[in-house]
């Protein structure tokens, strides 16, 4: 259980962490345009996908979204590690235009 605590911790690192606030993993974390992309949702999805395949190896990652009426981007990332699934994660962004 701690692992996958870890593991989870991880992915909120990557998803709050910039490339180049890490001295000694300038490429950790996930670029700021990916949530200034909230318009183009599969942009996003792909790019946070990617951020998490490229630092996270050993876990398997399914990223989705959708976008409601209100203009708030829904984010989904569902995850498996060692063939179990681990509870998913969700969180909502939202674009300029929609505050």
């Amino acid at each position: 259980s701690e692992d996958f605590d870890t593991i989870r911790d991880a992915i909120f690192s990557v998803l709050e962490c910039r490339p180049g606030e890490r001295i000694m993993r300038p490429r950790f974390g996930s670029p700021d345009f990916v949530f200034d992309a909230v318009q183009h949702p599969q942009a996003v999805i792909s790019r946070i996908q990617t951020a998490l395949e490229e630092q996270i190896p050993d876990v398997e990652f399914v990223v989705s979204g959708e976008i409601k009426d209100d203009g708030t981007f829904n984010v989904q990332i569902n995850w498996i590690v060692e063939q179990m699934p681990q509870a998913p994660i969700q969180f909502m962004l939202q674009s300029e235009n929609s505050r």
